[in-house]
């Protein structure tokens, strides 16, 4: 039967490594764990960090947690019958809508509390948020609402378009920002400058303002979104898919007229992204695949038999639709060795290994 296997160890020293280096640079950070469906084992991992304020996207993960003791932060819009839950659920909320907001408001009113928000901001990625010349005056009509409390303002970068945050963002961004306060006549206590894909500009530039990066994708997978290449001092593969070979048969390639060995594993596009997978086995290709099956080439290895399993490592998408199907086993793994790096850890060490990468870069 197919499996996730989760090394909760890989994760959490991730989660402190990232939590160290962000902590040098006076940037909380916020892990986004809307790709692990609800999973309660991880999330007492990044509790063990010390991580006890956590963002998703959907409110359906935030109850299936039900952890009294994590601050959680919606990420997503949401429809008009969820209000109550997110006032009863959630902390923070990131809104984009002012009639969503004074829904918000009513409910909180009812339930006799006040909702914090933080309002989200469309800088360049054009998948969400409010227009920039707009903020004023969305900020100033919440802040005459009894029950709502704005805490700040949040940006995001590479979820809808594929540009990448550069170093003329961080200072126009920082303008647009003391623009705001100066109006408002106070600071904002939070800034929220983005996600995985703020981390490459974090390591040579002062974010200023910024003060929070909601980071997920490099959390669980290790790697520069920006790039597609391993993050220093991360480690890669924290969660991968294992199938079982089902069969394996001589194949003809009929472009080339060349045989070849091919094997079927129990896998197909409705566990996981197929085309978003990559078996570790280097050796392996990825020929197609169905509903149920995928078809590998085994590049002629007499290796393998009916049996035995294949690994798979998992970009984002393949990631969280794997994470999603509740008919996958999950095999938690909890490796000693690193373990003992965590048991161990110092947080002046990541600090040095940023200011030894930094000296090699100049």
């Amino acid at each position: 039967m197919p499996k996730l296997n989760i090394n909760l160890a890989k994760i959490k020293y991730n989660a402190q490594v990232l939590q160290s280096f962000l902590a040098s640079k006076d940037i909380n950070f916020t892990p986004v764990v809307t790709a692990i469906a609800g999973d309660r084992e991880i999330l007492k991992v990044l509790k063990q960090v010390g991580l006890t304020e956590i963002a998703d996207s959907r409110l359906a993960n935030i109850q299936r947690f039900g952890d009294p003791d994590v601050n959680f932060i919606l990420l997503k819009s949401h429809a008009e019958d969820c209000d109550k839950e997110i006032i009863q659920h959630v902390k923070i909320s990131v809104q984009t809508e002012l009639t969503s907001i004074y829904r918000l408001n009513e409910v909180a009113q009812t339930l006799g509390t006040t909702h914090q928000i933080v309002l989200m901001v469309d800088w360049k990625d054009g998948r969400e948020g409010v227009l920039t010349y707009d903020v004023l005056q969305y900020l100033h009509e919440i802040m005459s609402l009894k029950h709502i409390k704005v805490i700040g303002l949040a940006f995001n970068f590479m979820s809808f378009k594929s540009e990448a945050p550069s170093d003329d963002d961080i200072f126009t961004m920082n303008q647009f920002i003391c623009a705001v306060e100066k109006e408002l006549g106070y600071r904002l206590k939070l800034i929220s400058g983005g996600n995985s894909s703020m981390l490459p500009q974090l390591m040579y530039n002062d974010l200023g303002k910024i003060n929070d990066l909601r980071i997920g994708d490099t959390l669980f997978r290790g790697e520069n979104t920006t790039s597609g290449q391993p993050m220093p001092n991360l480690y890669q593969h924290a969660i991968t898919l294992e199938a079982q070979i089902i069969e394996i048969k001589p194949r003809v390639n009929m472009e080339t007229k060349q045989s070849y060995l091919q094997a079927i594993v129990n896998i197909g596009y409705i566990d996981t992204v197929t085309n978003n997978i990559q078996p570790m086995d280097k050796e392996l290709k990825i020929k197609g695949a169905s509903s149920d099956y995928l078809m590998i080439d085994l590049n002629n290895q007499d290796g393998y038999q009916l049996g035995d399993t294949i690994t798979f490592t998992l970009g984002h998408e393949a990631l969280t639709q794997s994470m999603y199907m509740r008919h996958l086993e999950k095999n938690y793994v909890n490796d000693d060795l690193i373990n003992a790096l965590i048991a161990n850890f110092d947080k002046n060490t990541m600090r040095q290994c940023h200011q030894h990468h930094q000296h090699l870069k100049n």
